[in-house]
């Protein structure tokens, strides 16, 4: 049954990711703004965020950088041609 729920997951995983991107572009607004409300309300959700947001970079910063650096050069080559 787990390998049968990770194959499952794995194979669906672009959909996913693509489904998630899809949703945040076009919920954006209603998102940050909620997100605003909320941390007006409660100043200790945004020293929060804001420490998880610091946090996931220095744990993730190889792997985002790398990400960053590729989507550069693909615009850089697709502008050159």
């Amino acid at each position: 049954m787990e390998e049968e729920k990770t194959t499952y997951y794995q194979r669906n995983k672009e959909a996913r990711c693509a489904y998630q991107r899809r949703y945040y572009r076009e919920n954006k607004d209603k998102i940050n703004m909620r997100r605003k409300i909320d941390e007006a309300s409660d100043p200790e959700k945004a020293k929060k965020r804001l420490e998880y947001n610091k946090e996931y970079y220095q744990k993730h910063k190889k792997k985002l950088l790398e990400a960053r650096a590729k989507r550069y050069r693909e615009l850089r080559d697709k502008k050159d041609k």
